[in-house]
């Protein structure tokens, strides 16, 4: 449910509104959502689905960086909207958020990151790729679910009618949730209509009141009510940090005019910041957008694609967005970047390796990128993005892959993609990145080429020139502001001094 701020008072009153309007970032008759309500989730044995204190890919040491977490049960009455952008009614809802915070709150640096939880695994895809960034720098970090309960008929992974997995993951729904701790997440739930929601022709797989929680949850988060989420916290700016699927949620917020349309009291934006990433606007229906049409003057919006996403586009035809500094607007292409590592899966998720598939000794198929640590990029990405907020500081504009025709162009001495954001490892390469699109390797998983002894030495000579090579494209990395110097460290040269040296031949 959402409350007009617009009065109803006579001339004088609209007046003043029309005069705001020439001025003012927000749209006339904004509303402020409704404040839903935290409440406690019963302790059970174990952490929570998700739980930084799980060992997986979400794992941090959370007392060692001076933090707590805690789930939380989040409800109210929300909006339930078309992916057209049709409210048909309001719907009572119940979540879950977890709250990752400071424990003192001197370190808390005034700004909340929030993301759904993607609905495979309840997987916190930006939490795993910025978690150290996020406990080295103070922030908190607010992750809710968004799911429902199992369908007949699941849109999450039957939109293309001549696809059906095979098993189907049994970890998208409520029920996997339930199965996982049944006396935590029994009370979930949310509307769910797949003949009255529809996308792209089918049963639209996001809940339909995704929009309303996300709004409800900043306004809730800014209120710093002592009974909100983070009591003993002073929040100042929320930003979305929403990778993967679900952050087609935020897309259509913005597209739809949702940061003009709901405000705080005040009139200031709910949301500060949007990031979102390795999400193709539109792939499960929709229109193929990469920018909203509906930009806000007052928070910057930012795109983040891996080069597998990069490769869609071009082989669709789908034109890369425009960077503009207002509004404002980044889009990045990162090269030598995976759609997905296996240090990104979810809780109960499994992919297929190269070699379940028959493809372990293909060398198009054989290698993942395991060693390029992306989290890195995506860190610098954020702080970039904070100091656009905080300090008035442009994002560094990243050159676009550059296309050829139905396909990219690649450099003939490295094999590797010219333009985009270049890492690195990318600068200085020791294999070739390709992407699934044009291996067929039928995998999730992007491989890459690694280079021979002949290829390497005709590339650099010795293993020490690499070195030296690798080194300065990281200080360039961190000049151009795609890497901070206190991650300097964890970027590593890939090929080793054994990969320049002959194997020994077989006795």
């Amino acid at each position: 449910m959402m409350r007009s701020r617009a009065g109803r008072g006579g001339w004088v009153i609209a007046m003043l509104w029309a005069i705001a309007l020439t001025c003012a970032t927000a749209v006339a008759w904004s509303e402020t959502p409704e404040l839903p309500r935290v409440t406690t989730v019963p302790p059970t044995d174990a952490p929570p689905l998700s739980s930084a204190e799980r060992k997986g890919t979400e794992y941090a040491d959370l007392a060692a960086a001076g933090y707590v977490e805690q789930e939380l049960y989040l409800s109210g009455v929300a909006p339930a909207i078309t992916a057209q952008g049709k409210i048909l009614f309001d719907a009572p809802y119940i979540t879950r958020i977890l709250v990752r915070k400071p424990r003192d709150p001197a370190r808390f640096n005034g700004t909340v990151v929030i993301e759904p939880f993607t609905w495979i695994g309840e997987r916190g895809a930006g939490w795993i790729l910025t978690k150290d960034y996020l406990l080295r720098k103070g922030y908190a970090e607010v992750a809710y679910t968004l799911s429902i309960n199992k369908p007949q008929r699941d849109p999450k992974t039957r939109t293309d009618p001549n696809w059906m997995p095979d098993p189907e993951p049994a970890n998208l729904n409520l029920e996997f949730m339930r199965r996982f701790d049944y006396a935590r997440y029994a009370p979930l739930g949310f509307y769910y209509d797949p003949g009255r929601f529809t996308r792209g022709g089918h049963a639209d797989p996001f809940v339909p009141q995704s929009q309303g929680v996300g709004a409800q949850l900043a306004l809730l988060l800014k209120s710093n009510r002592p009974d909100g989420p983070l009591p003993g916290l002073r929040v100042e700016r929320v930003y979305v940090n929403s990778w993967a699927v679900t952050a087609q949620v935020w897309m259509d917020y913005l597209d739809q005019g949702r940061h003009q349309q709901w405000r705080m009291p005040d009139g200031r934006p709910l949301i500060d910041a949007y990031m979102t990433g390795k999400m193709e606007f539109g792939s499960l229906g929709g229109e193929p957008l990469r920018v909203p049409r509906q930009m806000p003057a007052d928070a910057p919006f930012v795109n983040v694609y891996s080069q597998s996403e990069s490769m869609t586009d071009v082989l669709d035809g789908v034109p890369a967005a425009v960077d503009s500094d207002q509004p404002r607007v980044r889009f990045y292409e990162l090269t030598g970047v995976p759609h997905m590592r296996p240090a990104d899966l979810g809780t109960e998720e499994v992919e297929q390796l190269p070699a379940e598939i028959g493809k372990g000794k293909d060398p198009t198929c054989m290698h993942l990128y395991e060693q390029e640590p992306e989290n890195v990029l995506a860190a610098a990405l954020l702080d970039d993005m904070d100091a656009w907020v905080r300090s008035g500081v442009p994002m560094p504009r990243a050159q676009r892959v550059v296309r050829r025709g139905k396909g990219v162009a690649r450099d003939p001495k490295t094999h590797n993609v010219i333009g985009g954001a270049r890492p690195p490892w990318v600068q200085v390469p020791a294999a070739a990145y390709m992407t699934d699109a044009e291996t067929n390797c039928g995998l999730l998983y992007d491989t890459k080429v690694v280079y021979t002894v002949d290829e390497l030495r005709a590339l650099y000579g010795s293993y020490d020139h690499y070195v030296r090579r690798f080194e300065a494209a990281k200080r360039a990395s961190i000049e151009a502001r795609y890497l901070l110097k206190e991650d300097a460290g964890t970027v590593r040269p890939i090929a080793t001094r054994a990969d320049f040296q002959e194997p020994a031949a077989s006795k």
